[in-house]
């Protein structure tokens, strides 16, 4: 089995650009997840690679198929995940040029160019939970969930049409159960039960 890892570094557009690429291709028979956020959209779909495109979604309209790059360009944060790790970035402007806060959790990554910083994660012990998402459908959204804490529309990448989806978290814990680190690995269809 392979060692667990953690990476961090601070990129610029284009290097982040590389970087998701390579991940994203990385275990070509598993499919790949994204989540991007920006001032004026979202997107949470399956990951096509960086030139194909995505469902850009919006408050109050429905979603747009957007190239993947241009997405991931204008997003001020997201996720690139799958159960083998997760790559995760965010902007901060007072960084400069390489103001692109990157970190990767997850199985051994020997081809990312950041910082390893694993060491954080001795004396932590990783376990997975499983959370049920919010979202609901409704009669007017028979292929979406409306997920009413954030609130926005989605289409969860899973497969089917399950009615509930569960995100799969991995949480790495200390002796007393803090967390410090967590990170996405997977979305699965709730299986429902005939249980009152």
């Amino acid at each position: 089995m392979t060692n667990k890892c953690l990476k961090a570094a601070d990129l610029t557009p284009d290097r982040l650009l590389d970087l998701v690429e390579s991940f994203g291709s990385r275990d070509a028979e598993t499919p790949h997840r994204v989540w991007l956020e920006a001032a004026d959209g979202w997107a949470f779909d399956w990951w096509p690679g960086l030139d194909h495109d995505l469902n850009w979604c919006g408050a109050s309209r429905k979603s747009v198929p957007e190239r993947a790059t241009r997405c991931l360009s204008r997003s001020s944060a997201g996720r690139l995940f799958a159960p083998h790790g997760e790559l995760r970035w965010r902007v901060i402007p007072a960084l400069g040029e390489g103001c692109w806060r990157t970190t990767f959790l997850g199985h051994d990554w020997t081809g990312a160019a950041m910082e390893d910083c694993s060491d954080h994660l001795q004396g932590l012990e990783p376990k997975q939970e499983r959370y049920f998402l919010w979202g609901q459908q409704t009669a007017a959204t028979p292929d979406e969930w409306i997920e009413l804490r954030i609130p926005h529309r989605f289409r969860y990448p899973v497969a089917g049409n399950p009615r509930h989806v569960i995100a799969v978290v991995e949480q790495w814990c200390d002796g007393v159960g803090e967390v410090h680190f967590h990170r996405l690995c997977d979305l699965e269809p709730a299986v429902e039960t005939a249980d009152a």
